[in-house]
């Protein structure tokens, strides 16, 4: 499978717009030398606590039984009064013992076809997240069971647990049908963003590997890696995977279709303290995602032709 041109045009004018705002920048910078050097006064940050996160949950209809997936940057909220802890402590409150919560603790940042290069290990107990303060929190929580899988783990809390994380390790791509993401849809999940936007929801890659052939972009690189893999228990596997291709990641961009969610329901946001809180219908994203591609020639890698 080629890659469609519409993918090189759009990844050589990203790459020229880059270099230009960078070249901007340093400009600039050697203009306005003395006001660059002058000490920027320190930002006060709004305060963000229970109440008003409690209020932003349940307008946006967050409740006792849902099964959620969260994504979060809680510090661009502000200054949350109680960290990671308050939030982690109510989304539990809030879906309680028949809810579900699923939080990714992908161990790596940037490009995934880099990391694996790297040729890491991984462990359930002791690989990091680098997904935000929240899950580093919830990583420590006790009640968690983590996925089996050297890039886009998943750690879940609640009776559903196993049935969302006990075979990604299965998995030939992440998103793969026993995923936790393919698991998601089936459990009619919510995808939930506190202080992030649509740029931070891997989901996005579910209907790439659900469509397999049919989507119309060549998302994975040719090459295959296998990691050693440890699960909680100390068993080893070996885990292969492939990886994304860096050249369409660095075209990617999830707010493309945007007004797209809003206007079919699909995204709702509510702000909070400096940023805001959002959460999205998986299934109808899904299914929105499927339409733009298949029938509209449109994805988070823009206008697809040639």
């Amino acid at each position: 499978m080629r890659q469609p041109l519409s993918v090189y045009v759009r990844f050589c004018y990203l790459t020229a717009e880059r270099f230009y705002g960078k070249l901007k920048r340093k400009l600039a910078k050697l203009l306005n030398s003395e006001q660059a050097s002058a000490k920027a006064p320190k930002e006060v940050r709004e305060k963000v606590d229970l109440a008003m996160l409690k209020a932003a949950f349940e307008s946006l209809r967050l409740k006792s039984g849902d099964t959620v997936l969260v994504h979060s940057g809680i510090s661009n909220l502000g200054k949350v009064v109680g960290g990671p802890k308050l939030v982690f402590d109510l989304i539990q409150e809030i879906v309680g013992e028949d809810g579900n919560v699923l939080y990714p603790v992908f161990p790596f940042g940037g490009l995934m076809y880099a990391y694996l290069s790297s040729k890491p290990e991984f462990d359930v107990k002791t690989s990091p997240t680098k997904m935000g303060a929240l899950t580093e929190y919830a990583l420590k929580a006790p009640g968690g069971e983590r996925s089996v899988h050297p890039t886009h783990s998943i750690l879940a809390f609640g009776k559903k647990s196993q049935f969302f994380v006990a075979e990604h390790h299965l998995c030939e791509t992440p998103f793969a049908d026993q995923s936790p993401f393919a698991r998601l849809l089936e459990d009619s999940g919510k995808i939930l963003l506190v202080g992030v936007g649509l740029n931070s929801t891997t989901h996005f890659h579910r209907i790439e590997d659900r469509l397999g052939a049919k989507f119309p972009v060549k998302v994975y690189k040719d090459d295959s890696f296998t990691i050693n893999c440890t699960d909680a228990v100390g068993q080893q596997h070996k885990v292969k995977t492939v990886a994304h291709d860096p050249l369409v990641s660095r075209i990617r961009d999830c707010d493309l279709v945007k007004d797209a969610f809003v206007a079919k329901s699909v995204l709702k946001e509510v702000a909070v303290g400096q940023g805001t809180v959002g959460i999205i219908d998986a299934k109808a994203m899904d299914d929105c995602l499927e339409e733009l591609c298949l029938n509209k020639k449109f994805s988070i890698y823009g206008k697809l032709w040639g």
